[in-house]
């Protein structure tokens, strides 16, 4: 490999790198704008559902915002779930016998930290051994 294939390979992985970051930091700065946007969305409801009226106690406040959190907070294990089941292969081997079965994706309701969330999940079926199983990741 010649110097000039060097600088070449080093230009296009530090294009990369910058591309990577400047995506992050892209989504950073819309994650932030969501979440103001959220929060004032919050606010409003607050007021126009009654459940804040006039000069609300700060436990109120801060009750209502812990809600909000782990709304969104179920809402993101739920979608990273659901990422991570979609990305598996659609087949998998039985953990008794070893035989490949078809995956298919189902819900199933998981206690979380902030409450219960539903989550995909893929799930095989072997006739051989009549059992379902989970495949290994």
């Amino acid at each position: 490999m010649d110097s000039k294939e060097v600088i070449g390979s080093k230009k296009i992985s530090s294009v990369g790198a910058d591309s990577a970051k400047k995506r992050t930091a892209d989504l950073k700065e819309r994650l932030e704008r969501l979440l103001r946007e959220v929060a004032e969305v919050e606010v409003a409801l607050s007021r126009a559902d009654g459940t804040i009226r006039g000069v609300p106690h700060y436990s109120v406040i801060e009750g209502r915002a812990h809600e909000l959190g782990q709304h969104l907070s179920r809402l993101v294990q739920e979608r990273q779930m659901g990422e991570l089941a979609a990305s598996q292969a659609p087949t998998g081997k039985c953990p008794r016998c070893g035989k490949r079965v078809q995956l298919q994706p189902r819900e199933r309701t998981i206690k979380s930290v902030d409450g219960d969330t539903t989550c995909q999940e893929l799930v095989g079926h072997c006739r051989r051994c009549r059992r379902f199983f989970f495949p290994a990741t």
